[in-house]
């Protein structure tokens, strides 16, 4: 194979959020490939076969993140990419002061990381570096 990169999916309905996070990613050499909203998010997953995804919480309604990775990790269609590591991204905390709480059994829904924006780029880059070593 001649390119190796991992590739990441963003998944986020934030232009400038998903610009700048791609300007991170790609200065650190990860191939880097953008969704604006879950369903097509989930479509690329299929098409791009992505190493690792991050994906913001809310974008059309509050909870699209959670139904993306509901479908990611509960559904038969995704079972060959239910394990592609999910960074859950939000600026929750920012608007509201608090996180979410899950809903009774809604622990697969979390994803593998859960970061506040405005991301840090060394913390995403660390945090990325990580969970794509963890799932090779």
């Amino acid at each position: 194979m001649g390119d190796d990169r991992a590739k990441i999916l963003i998944i986020d309905d934030d232009p400038d959020f998903a610009e700048t996070t791609q300007a991170m990613l790609e200065s650190a050499d990860y191939e880097v490939c953008l969704a604006e909203d879950g369903k097509k998010g989930l479509d690329m997953i299929i098409q791009e076969e992505p190493d690792l995804v991050i994906l913001d919480i809310m974008m059309e309604s509050m909870f699209e993140g959670f139904s993306v990775i509901s479908t990611l990790r509960g559904t038969p269609e995704f079972i060959d990419y239910r394990d592609i590591p999910v960074i859950m991204v939000s600026a929750v905390r920012q608007e509201y002061g608090s996180r979410f709480s899950l809903p009774e059994g809604g622990e697969h829904l979390q994803g593998d990381v859960y970061m506040d924006k405005p991301i840090k780029a060394k913390e995403l880059l660390e945090t990325v570096a990580r969970l794509l070593a963890e799932n090779r």
